[in-house]
């Protein structure tokens, strides 16, 4: 009678933990399916750099993009108070709103694209921002990304903008362009950055 309870008690036990396990299990495969939820966003990387001639700047990088996507490139004047080499590739100054040249480029099939921007004065010192915008893609990649980047994953270099009195979230990358008599001034290129607060940047040599 005694070796009967005993083996009773055992399956008992034994059916308890199966059906507590099965019930785990349904928990269990509901995560993943949560977590896939919250990252369905449109991952855009974007890299590059800048090659500092006499009388332009030659921008060329990779991205995952599409062919035909538009990347847009600006350069903004750093003022005469904060016009100080270390200031500059220390992320320490601030740039003019106005922009002083622009121009865009598009990707081709491989996801690399160039932009030339004139150097109209090599004398002064630059903010530079390379930028994929939403709103300047073709209908078809606005689908996408989101008309105002609605649909884009969050990474490093993601910021939120006015324009044309929208507020469009974009991707940047940014490099200072030093005057043309500063060390590294002429004739090498710069690596862009995902955002000021990393590491100052340097030259590629």
């Amino acid at each position: 009678m005694g070796i009967m309870r005993h083996f009773r008690l055992v399956c008992i036990l034994f059916i308890t933990s199966v059906l507590f396990l099965s019930g785990c299990r349904v928990d269990w495969n509901a995560e993943p399916e949560l977590k896939s939820k919250q990252n369905t966003g449109k991952v855009v990387k974007l890299d590059g750099k800048v090659n500092l001639k006499s009388t332009e700047l030659i921008i060329e990088g990779t991205s995952n993009l599409p062919k035909d996507t538009v990347i847009y490139a600006s350069i903004k004047e750093y003022g005469d108070l904060s016009s100080k080499y270390g200031t500059i590739i220390r992320w320490q100054a601030e740039a003019s709103a106005e922009v002083a040249a622009e121009g865009t480029g598009t990707v081709d099939k491989d996801g690399n694209y160039s932009i030339t921007l004139p150097r109209n004065d090599p004398s002064k010192r630059y903010l530079l921002e390379v930028m994929f915008n939403p709103k300047l893609q073709p209908k078809k990649f606005q689908e996408i990304y989101g008309i105002t980047g609605e649909n884009l994953a969050i990474v490093m270099g993601m910021t939120k903008i006015s324009y044309n009195g929208d507020t469009v979230t974009v991707i940047t990358r940014v490099a200072p362009i030093v005057s043309i008599t500063d060390p590294n001034g002429n004739d090498i290129a710069w690596g862009l950055e995902e955002t000021m607060f990393q590491t100052k940047p340097k030259p590629i040599k």
